[in-house]
């Protein structure tokens, strides 16, 4: 029997883990390895990294605590700790006799817990039969004590510290401007807002919950301005997509769409290359999250590199994960569904061009942008990537995990219904006059009405923290035009307004260096939005529509050098890096030329703007 299915076996056959969702192990098979070990032999110490779970097919292990206790585990699993939080193992296992067991990395268990929330409790559970629960509790306290990492304790005490002395800067100095006591305190909790984001002293959304807070609190704006936010189109839309999205993962659609592309792609370089973008590009309007899809992403990059048998860290897996990262990432500011802070840009529009950039002409209005980036990017990657050396595809492990998905289920058909009602009703909204807010959301209450999106599920999976993130940030950029600084601004930077008035191609060149220093320090939300405040009034003023500047700090927002920089590809670099897949110097090199990409992209979409009218 081949390997692969008699890994399948032993997942459907343990007690835990043949509970879960089909999808689950479908993932998880393809992690899943034989070990051999002899008698006598150790196969890990007490206190070692806990990274395996064991499942046995043949043999027995003892398992040696330090105290001395003793266990024998006979045909079952061990290594349950590798299941928990608790990060080490507890006891020593040695094979009392030859043993044969197919090992499942933590990574994949941490994935299995994720997708069935209860399996963790049933490993607490394995753990305590076996070591008591004294054991289990000293190594689980251990994990919950971690520490600050070294020398971001004073970044933060410095951050705090630049929190309280930058506003009370502001309004000594704002004083001497001759503004309104309002704008002044406006000025300094938006600058304490900003301290907070540079140096990320708290989780993304806190910030703008904080300045929402204080300008209600202080009266410098009525709330109906201050929470329009949450009451906003983008807002609902945003709600409507993460929803749907959420039965697209959940259900198993997306894995088993991935399944398919890796079955019928031609067993070619390009043909693998062409996939993996191709299917990034697919689930960036119904996975609002970049973090999301590179989540999705990653495991498939490992699968398809197992499975074409590349060489690690070679020109073709190099590429590979290129391929899957640019289609998770590239494309993000051509949907208006593809994350939250799209959904800012458009809400900082007025009511009558909200309505003209539906989601339909948001696409339409970005497609040479990304026709440009996509045929520059084609170009770069055979440049620098072109290889000889050919993919050697197995089908086999692919109809296993597809024998493992089953059928095609309620909650996929369901999901399906959904992308596709929900496409139908934007492209004939002209018909109905329905806007996509409103179709998303009727979506939405379908999906939680018949039970395919379940109420553990909106709770738990909707990223509610972007949400309030979406919705306060629009409510502070509400304020600030209340407060006539937009229109401040306008004036104070009207020389700004005159080159973008004249020379776009130079504004064009000018707001990149802005970004690309502002990217050095600020995270991209924080560099998006503060931009975002200062030049789409300008651009208003200037006879340029505001959504051309909009697209452009989306666009150019996302450039970064750095790994810090740059948060999704960090999460990226954690998932393959036990994998050792791709060569980071020349997938750091290539993304430097990504940078480039992007600026021509808004380039060559400039005549295409001006003949929309738009410039």
């Amino acid at each position: 029997m081949p390997t692969s299915t008699r890994a399948a076996l032993h997942l459907t056959n343990d007690p835990i883990i043949s509970k879960s969702q089909n999808e689950s192990l479908a993932r998880m098979v393809r992690n899943v390895h034989e070990k051999c070990f002899k008698a006598g032999e150790t196969i890990y110490r007490a206190h070692a990294d806990a990274d395996m779970l064991y499942l046995i097919e043949s043999g027995t292990v003892e398992l040696v605590t330090p105290e001395g206790k003793r266990v024998t585990m006979d045909g079952t699993r061990f290594g349950e700790e590798a299941a928990t939080d608790v990060p080490c193992y507890l006891s020593d296992a040695v094979a009392a006799t030859d043993v044969v067991a197919f090992a499942v990395p933590r990574t994949s268990l941490i994935g299995l817990n994720q997708y069935n929330p209860g399996h963790k409790a049933e490993f607490y559970f394995s753990l305590l039969a076996n070591f008591g629960g004294e054991e289990v509790r000293r190594a689980s306290t251990a994990q919950s004590e971690r520490q600050v990492p070294k020398g971001r304790e004073g970044i933060e005490a410095f951050g705090w510290l630049l929190a309280i002395l930058v506003p009370l800067g502001i309004m000594l100095l704002t004083e001497q401007w001759g503004v309104g006591r309002e704008v002044r305190t406006f000025l300094a909790i938006f600058s304490a807002a900003i301290v907070m984001w540079v140096f990320e002293l708290v989780d993304e959304f806190i910030p703008g919950l904080f300045a929402v807070l204080m300008i209600l609190a202080l009266g410098l704006a009525p709330p109906k301005v201050v929470l329009g936010g949450f009451a906003s189109d983008g807002f609902f839309m945003a709600m409507s997509i993460l929803g749907l999205g959420t039965v697209v993962v959940y259900s198993g659609l997306s894995f088993r769409c991935l399944l398919w592309l890796l079955r019928y792609l031609p067993g070619t370089n390009v043909g693998h290359n062409f996939g993996l973008l191709f299917t990034g590009y697919l689930i960036n309007p119904v996975i609002p999250s970049i973090n999301a899809r590179t989540v999705m992403m990653a495991p498939f990059l490992i699968d398809m590199v197992e499975t074409v048998k590349f060489h690690l860290r070679g020109k073709a897996a190099t590429r590979l994960a290129i391929s899957a990262f640019t289609g998770a990432t590239l494309f993000s500011a051509t949907f208006l569904t593809s994350r939250s802070i799209n959904f800012v840009i458009y809400g900082m529009l007025s009511p009558q061009e909200q309505q003209h950039f539906s989601w339909i002409y948001w696409l339409f209005s970005t497609s040479i942008a990304a026709v440009a980036m996509l045929l520059l990017y084609l170009l770069a990657v055979k440049l620098m990537f072109g290889s000889a050396e050919k993919p050697q595809l197995s089908k086999q492990q692919v109809d296993v995990q597809m024998q493992l998905l089953g059928n095609i289920k309620q909650r996929e058909w369901a999901a399906i219904a959904g992308i596709v009602l929900f496409t139908i009703g934007i492209v004939t909204t002209s018909i109905h006059n329905i806007q996509p807010p409103w179709m998303g959301m009727a979506i939405l209450y379908g999906l939680l009405l018949f039970g395919f999106l379940s109420r553990s599920e909106f709770k738990e999976k909707t990223d509610w923290p972007g949400l309030v993130y979406l919705g306060t940030l629009i409510g502070v950029i509400g304020t600030f035009n209340y407060l006539g600084l937009d229109k401040l601004l306008t004036a104070e930077l009207a020389v700004l307004g005159e080159v973008l008035r004249t020379s776009f191609g130079l504004f064009v060149a000018l707001l990149f260096g802005v970004i690309f220093v502002m990217r050095l320090a600020f995270p991209n939300t924080a560099t998006i939005a503060i931009c975002a405040t200062i030049f789409m009034p300008i651009a208003s003023q200037a006879g340029v529509n505001p959504w051309v500047i909009g697209f452009i700090l989306l666009l150019l927002g996302d450039i970064w050098v750095f790994p810090y920089q740059c948060p999704h590809y960090q999460q990226f670099q954690e998932l393959v890096r036990e994998k050792r897949i791709y060569d980071e110097g020349a997938f750091l090199k290539f993304n430097m030329l990504m940078n480039v990409v992007r600026l021509a992209g808004v380039y060559a979409a400039i005549p295409f703007w001006a003949a929309l009218g738009l410039l």
